[in-house]
C-alpha cells in the first residue's frame, strides 16, 4: 500500500472515530455533552486536528444527519428490490424506520433536529425528505395515480405517520412507552396503508 493510500485510510479511521465517540457520549449522556473538547480527549487527539474534518458542531451534526439518512436511504432502497408487494415493502419500510430509531436514538435526534440535537441547518433535513429520487415515493407512486400531487400528498402523510410518531414518542414519553410502543406504531402504519391500497 501506498503512502497516499495509507494516509487517507488513516484520515477515514479519524473521521470514523470522531462520529463514532460524538455518537457514543450523546448516547450515554446526550448531545449537549458533546464537544469538540470531549471528543479530542477521547479518542487521544488535539483539537485543533478535529477542526481540520469538523470546522464546528454544527457540520458535525451535518454529517451524521447526512449519514443516517444514507443509512436509511440504502435499507429502503433494498426493500423495494426484496419485496414486490407494495403494502409488504411499505409495511417493511415502517419497521426499518422504527427499528433504526430504537437501535440509534442519537441518529434519529440529529437527523430530525430533536432536543438538544437541534441545529439551524435544516435545508439538508428537507433535502433528504424531499420526493425527488426518494425510494419510499417511488414505493407510493406504484399502486397511486402517477399524478405527482397525489403521490406528493400521500408521501407527506406517510412521513407523518411514521417519522412523526416516533418523534412524538422520542419528545413525549422518551425511555418509557406510554401507550407509544411499536404495536401502536404498526397497527397505525396498517390502518393508514390499508385507507391507501
Amino acid at each position: 500500500m501506498g503512502t497516499s493510500a495509507r494516509k487517507e485510510r488513516h484520515r477515514r479511521q479519524v473521521r470514523d472515530s470522531i462520529l463514532k465517540t460524538a455518537c457514543a457520549i450523546a448516547r450515554s449522556e446526550g448531545w449537549q455533552a458533546v464537544t469538540v473538547r470531549r471528543i479530542a480527549d477521547l479518542i487521544e487527539y488535539t483539537p485543533p486536528v478535529l477542526y481540520e474534518y469538523f470546522e464546528n458542531k454544527e457540520k458535525l451534526l451535518d454529517t451524521i444527519r447526512s449519514e443516517g439518512f444514507e443509512q436509511l436511504k440504502n435499507r429502503f432502497c433494498d426493500i423495494r428490490e426484496l419485496y414486490r408487494n407494495p403494502e409488504k415493502q411499505l409495511s417493511e419500510v415502517a419497521s426499518a424506520i422504527w427499528n433504526f430509531a430504537r437501535e440509534h436514538p442519537e441518529i434519529f435526534q440529529v437527523m430530525f433536529s430533536i432536543g438538544e440535537a437541534s441545529s439551524p441547518s435544516k435545508a439538508l433535513y428537507q433535502h433528504e425528505l424531499d420526493p425527488q429520487d426518494n425510494p419510499v415515493w417511488e414505493m407510493i407512486a406504484g399502486f397511486k395515480p402517477r399524478f405527482a400531487e397525489s403521490v406528493n400528498k400521500t408521501y407527506r402523510e406517510w412521513l407523518v405517520v411514521t417519522y412523526g410518531f416516533i418523534m412524538i414518542k422520542m419528545t413525549v414519553a422518551p425511555g418509557e412507552s406510554n401507550g407509544f410502543d411499536e404495536s401502536l406504531y404498526m397497527e397505525n402504519v396498517r390502518r393508514y396503508l390499508r385507507s391507501i391500497l
